[in-house]
């Protein structure tokens, strides 16, 4: 209503100053006419014209009543859309009544996780108390199996393992240095 209102104003007042435009073209018509007439002689029939007076007070008459609406004119272009500034947070609210207690829950299921990583080495412990000392063991062999310890016949204060069953050392053949063992020795060279 408003809308049709304002468009009823502005078509009065592009009306009147319509009206007001040709009314001053048709007295500066009239007025050169009259002179054109004078200037040739002649008594112009409207006379001369006259000072123009100081115009009247503009007066605003009511409103007269509304037309009838115009047709929908076409629509216009679309306008940028505007993002506003976020507002500022509000108040914090007043908590609320507490609920009713839910029912209890189901009991979970028991489940095992893998297991850890092993632990570092803890530092030992202290030393125990000294235990009492053992049975005397019996005498070690330092010679393998097959051999026994004896004294050599050129040295009493020596042991050396022997082969048990070999022929005794004075036979031919073991005690000058060229028996099956001999070829062993590191020290023994022999010449061509």
């Amino acid at each position: 209503m408003g809308v049709l209102l304002a468009l009823l104003v502005a078509y009065i007042w592009w009306q009147t100053s319509q009206l007001t435009h040709d009314l001053r073209t048709a007295n500066e018509a009239r007025d050169a006419l009259a002179r054109q007439v004078q200037q040739l002689g002649e008594k112009p029939v409207a006379g001369p014209p006259g000072s123009r007076g100081e115009p009247g007070a503009s007066v605003t008459g009511s409103p007269g009543p509304s037309g009838p609406p115009g047709p929908t004119g076409p629509p216009g272009p679309t306008g940028a859309s505007a993002t506003g500034q976020p507002g500022e947070d509000g108040e914090d609210g007043t908590p609320g009544a507490s609920g009713q207690p839910g029912e209890p829950g189901r009991d979970g299921e028991s489940v095992t996780g893998p297991a850890g990583p092993p632990g570092s080495q803890g530092e030992p412990g202290p030393a125990g108390p000294q235990g009492e000392p053992g049975e005397d063991g019996e005498n070690g062999q330092t010679c393998p199996d097959g051999y026994t310890l004896q004294a050599p016949a050129d040295d009493p204060h020596a042991l050396v393992c022997r082969r048990d069953g070999a022929p005794p050392p004075d036979e031919p053949g073991n005690s000058d240095g060229n028996g099956p063992l001999a070829a062993l020795d590191p020290t023994r060279r022999q010449y061509p």
